[in-house]
């Protein structure tokens, strides 16, 4: 998601011109809310939930999750709802979209800094590439979520598999290990803020 928040720097330059992309420190606080304390039972099930999906996934749902990791595009997440001709119209056209989602999850997660689940429990493994950014709130759902409201907008017939897909491509961060589900949640509540936010 840093390279999503750069792409905002690159297209507005000043911070004046900026700053509409941006919510408050105070409505992060309050849209994402806390992650589970250290030691507590919410931080137990995120492990727990984690583990069992360390256990029962596949070989195939891990490749499926790592062609996301590093692709977040609206083909990685959308390419069978979208046509061909749609993702080429779109991808430009969205550059905004993509811009928000990257800003405000990375200030999310410099506020928060919670570690990786990988970086807290050993017991964890994670099955696609590593992150070397905070944890909380997991930029990816935030993007796929806040991409699939505003594509659910625009052609309505087809929001049910545009929300699907986003949540889709959330649970692919858990169940490769790279993300604990309260990670999720978060992301989820952003993504749906920032949707609010800007495209009512």
């Amino acid at each position: 998601m840093k390279t999503l928040a750069l792409i905002g720097i690159l297209i507005f330059s000043t911070q004046a011109q900026a700053n509409f992309l941006f919510i408050s420190k105070a409505e992060i606080r309050e849209v994402v809310g806390p992650y589970p304390e250290v030691g507590s039972a919410d931080e137990a099930l995120d492990d727990s939930i984690l583990l069992d999906w360390q256990d029962q996934r596949t070989e195939a749902e891990c490749l499926a999750a790592a062609k996301q990791s590093n692709n977040e595009t609206l083909k990685s997440f959308f390419g069978d709802v979208l046509t061909k001709k749609e993702i080429a119209y779109l991808s430009v056209r969205l550059l905004r979209v993509a811009a928000i989602a990257g800003i405000n999850s990375a200030r999310a997660k410099s506020m928060y800094d919670r570690p990786r689940p990988y970086d807290r429990n050993s017991d964890i493994k994670p099955c696609i590439e590593t992150e070397k950014s905070s944890s909380y709130p997991s930029g990816h759902t935030t993007l796929a979520r806040l991409y699939g409201r505003v594509l659910s907008l625009r052609y309505p017939s087809r929001a049910e598999k545009f929300m699907a897909r986003a949540d889709q491509a959330a649970l692919n961060r858990v169940l490769g290990g790279v993300h604990h589900p309260s990670d999720i949640e978060a992301g989820k509540r952003l993504g749906d803020y920032l949707a609010k936010k800007f495209y009512k």
